[in-house]
């Protein structure tokens, strides 16, 4: 009886050990987690402050989308990007889109069209370059919040030097045209019109194989307002270049 009596004695503190050892490293590990979890939510705030993540988001999604799940297009055709107004691209009233979220929406519409059509893929092979010059935006009629749109982007001209795009935002509910967008993109280290041809044609290999490339290849007239707009850029930049003495062309 004796012996029982020790015994008992002496594994019952022991398992208060083992049940308070238990406790300190359930504890711990949960301190740590949470230790974790702040330091991740705190990390995700400074970069959102530092970098528009949603933008960088939504970016990489329009390369995955245009590589990956849409299929491709020719570039003389209307891709179209479907998107919606959502509370963070309304202006002060709430009402509507900012007028600066179009020329983001844009970015957007451009690199899955760039991406379809062969023509970032070509312009790259060249060792090329392709950025935004200048822009001209109409706004028509306001784009509400959280209605449903898409941007119909194609290109209208081009010539040696530059591409020149039209994006149309157009709502899903009525078909309307809310607002236009002319975008002209510089292409640098290759020339605009020789990589246009190659693309149209087919590729690199049918453009150097063929004569079809040459027979299906096919400049656009330049659009009057197209037109009217080059030449009021080549004004702007002479009354910039006479107050500033600058050489660039731009």
């Amino acid at each position: 009886m004796m012996m029982s009596l020790l015994s008992s004695t002496t594994t019952a503190p022991a398992a208060s050990a083992v049940d308070a050892a238990a406790g300190t490293g359930s504890s711990a590990l949960t301190v740590t987690a949470l230790t974790v979890a702040c330091a991740t939510l705190a990390l995700i705030l400074v970069l959102m402050c530092a970098l528009d993540l949603p933008y960088f988001f939504r970016s990489l999604f329009s390369y995955v989308a245009a590589t990956c799940i849409k299929k491709k297009l020719r570039v003389t055709d209307t891709a179209v990007y479907s998107s919606v107004c959502l509370t963070t691209d309304l202006d002060v009233y709430l009402t509507h889109m900012n007028n600066a979220r179009y020329l983001r929406e844009i970015d957007l519409a451009r690199i899955e069209f760039l991406l379809r059509t062969g023509l970032w893929q070509e312009l790259r092979r060249r060792g090329g370059l392709i950025f935004t010059i200048s822009n001209s935006v109409r706004y028509r009629k306001f784009v509400r919040t959280f209605s449903r749109y898409e941007i119909r982007t194609r290109i209208v001209y081009w010539d040696d030097m530059s591409i020149f795009f039209e994006f149309r935002f157009v709502s899903k509910a009525d078909g309307f045209i809310r607002a236009i967008v002319y975008n002209r993109q510089r292409v640098v280290d290759c020339s605009a019109d020789e990589l246009m041809r190659t693309v149209i044609g087919g590729g690199a290999s049918a453009a150097a194989k063929t004569a079809d490339a040459d027979n299906a290849y096919r400049r656009p007239e330049c659009p009057i307002e197209i037109h009217h707009w080059i030449q009021s850029n080549l004004m702007s930049s002479a009354i910039l270049k006479a107050e500033m003495g600058d050489g660039d062309p731009l």
